[in-house]
């Protein structure tokens, strides 16, 4: 199957009612803190949600995303905002320009693709001295992964579920996976934090928010203190060589 249409079928599972965009949203809270400057690359857009949300902060966006789908549902969103270019390409074919972004953005990104360490090397020369790359991914041993196991619904936390299968999902990581692929990519890891330690599927969790959005907010907090049990992992890192460099200069 051509991988356009594969990407585009995969966009139509996608609408701003999955519990999915909730997680979104707490990983854009930390990005807060951890962005480096205001030139960002996001390799990927799905349906738009956080390229307007990093337009608050961002001097210009280049958007990386394979959906054509996905393309047209966030130029509508940002009402086609100068400040952002979409790119039609694979994250694997793509021609990154060299030196020029302050950050980048990869949530959800790697489980996508069969082989992410050719990207994650090659996505390495766009950043700028300092910059940093924001990673976010779901967590093979989270609280809800582990409960499935016990109740018999998957034999191993690594087993793919339905939804895995249904979103193109190639692998399943854990902190100390990515950590080793960071490393191998010659970056540096300045800080990992959990995103929502979340004890139910997305449908039931999507309830507990409407319900009361507060017992979410209370799942993110509880999740600093068990980052490995959270829903979601967020690394941010740095390129090992750009650690180098600023030492020199101090």
């Amino acid at each position: 199957m051509d991988k356009t249409k594969h990407l585009n079928q995969i966009a139509e599972f996608y609408n701003e009612d999955d519990f999915d965009y909730i997680l979104l949203y707490y990983a854009l809270k930390i990005f807060e803190s951890m962005k480096y400057g205001s030139e960002f690359l996001e390799m990927g857009c799905s349906i738009g949600l956080s390229t307007k949300y990093l337009l608050r902060y961002a001097k210009s966006i280049d958007v990386v995303e394979g959906s054509t789908k996905n393309i047209e549902r966030t130029g509508r969103r940002i009402n086609r905002d100068r400040r952002v270019k979409f790119y039609n390409a694979l994250w694997e074919d793509f021609e990154y320009p060299e030196y020029k972004y302050s950050d980048i953005i990869w949530f959800r990104g790697i489980e996508h693709i069969k082989d992410p360490l050719p990207v994650l090397i090659n996505i390495k020369k766009a950043l700028k001295l300092g910059g940093r790359i924001h990673i976010t991914f779901p967590n093979a041993l989270s609280l809800h992964r582990r409960l499935g196991v016990y109740m018999g619904i998957i034999k191993s936390p690594w087993e793919f579920s339905e939804r895995d299968i249904k979103l193109g999902h190639y692998d399943i990581y854990d902190r100390f996976k990515v950590a080793s692929l960071l490393k191998d990519a010659g970056y540096k890891i300045l800080s990992f934090h959990g995103i929502i330690l979340k004890p139910l599927p997305n449908d039931k969790m999507m309830e507990l928010y409407r319900e009361n959005p507060k017992l979410i907010e209370a799942l993110f907090e509880i999740g600093k203190e068990l980052p490995d049990y959270c829903a979601e992992i967020y690394i941010c890192a740095t390129p090992e060589e750009v650690e180098d460099e600023n030492k020199g200069k101090s």
